[in-house]
């Protein structure tokens, strides 16, 4: 009864919000059109309008220019994800918030990881803040950087916190090493214990649907890393397991040891319920675990919403919903970009339009 009743306040935005969510004829209407600039100023006129005009500034249109409309709308979607997690935080329970705010946080681990590239290679700050979503004008970091145009800065700006922390323990290999990439897998890192911790941290029904639409994808993208750590030149078996996650909510370090090893990834797919074709190679092989990972998260929150109303699930449910649209609308952009013919389009396309 309490948990009903502590998501009573949100069991009703969320059904509205997903009414929201583009319906048939509008992606009919979209997927008609035949250049990314059209397709994002047709986009003005939905949720995702207010968005798109913040990040164009003032211009009633987004550009007629393809490439920058295919920029512009990113950064739309992403800030839209960004507002509507963060808002609908504010009306769970406390370890709901909890998790929602930390699942919200992928954004800033974005922006980070935007800045990094940025200061490493010595090109593009002003670019990378104007593409950030969490790091605004007015944010600790983006006035720490417009004094001093160093990665310092950077840690400076975001004082204390677990990102703060991660990159300042991966600091002193970055400077040895000169390696950026040392920095992203820090930031990663703590995303992915926060978010195993915070699901850890609920319990019942709740705990349940979270696992069901977060761990299962949680833990075969740590079986991605790790397959793909292994690939890459001058990475050891010992990296291997450091830069990955020890608990995943699936095979954990004893599947992270295993790929290290040298381990199948058909063996370890299959472990985690995906059962890769056999004929294709490792890399085909990832991408097919990619797919399948993203076409089951969706298919899980499709089932979710048809359950009991209440409870983080269903925040969850709509929250999948949403990203896959946005997922589905940059394809789009992108395949218009190519012009792809429409069979080549709706393959790549996930969501079906009927």
């Amino acid at each position: 009864m309490f948990s009903a009743v502590g998501y009573a306040a949100v069991q009703a935005r969320v059904r509205a919000r997903r009414s929201r969510l583009l319906d048939g004829p509008a992606w009919q209407r979209l997927l008609d059109l035949n250049r990314p600039a059209g397709i994002v100023d047709a986009l003005l006129t939905t949720p995702y309008g207010p968005y798109l005009v913040e990040v164009n500034g003032a211009d009633t249109t987004v550009s007629s220019d393809d490439d920058l409309a295919s920029a512009r709308l990113e950064r739309g979607l992403q800030r839209r994800f960004d507002d509507e997690t963060r808002g609908l935080a504010d009306l769970v329970p406390p370890r709901a918030r909890d998790l929602l705010d930390w699942y919200a946080s992928a954004a800033l681990v974005q922006d980070l990881k935007l800045l990094v590239r940025a200061l490493h290679h010595g090109r593009g700050l002003d670019e990378a803040l104007a593409a950030a979503v969490r790091i605004r004008p007015e944010h600790p970091v983006a006035q720490e950087l417009s004094r001093s145009r160093t990665l310092d800065a950077l840690l400076q700006g975001l004082g204390r916190g677990p990102y703060a922390h991660a990159l300042g323990q991966a600091w002193e290999r970055y400077r040895l090493e000169g390696r950026a990439f040392y920095l992203e897998v820090a930031l990663d890192l703590t995303f992915g214990r926060g978010l195993v911790e915070r699901i850890e941290a609920l319990a019942g029904a709740d705990r349940a649907d979270a696992t069901a639409l977060l761990g299962v994808a949680l833990a075969r993208g740590n079986l991605l890393s790790a397959v793909r750590y292994r690939a890459l030149a001058g990475v050891s078996p010992e990296e291997i397991v450091n830069f990955c996650l020890h608990r995943d909510l699936g095979g954990g370090l004893a599947m992270v040891q295993r790929v290290a090893a040298g381990a199948s990834v058909w063996d370890e797919a299959a472990a985690l319920g995906v059962h890769l074709a056999p004929d294709r190679d490792e890399r085909s092989a990832l991408l097919e675990l990619e797919r399948i990972t993203e076409r089951d998260q969706r298919t899980a929150a499709e089932r979710r919403n048809g359950r009991m109303p209440f409870g983080i699930g269903l925040v969850l449910a709509y929250l999948i919903e949403l990203a896959a649209e946005g997922r589905d609308l940059t394809t789009l952009v992108e395949a218009k970009g190519q012009d792809l013919d429409d069979t080549d389009l709706r393959q790549r396309v996930q969501r079906e339009v009927t």
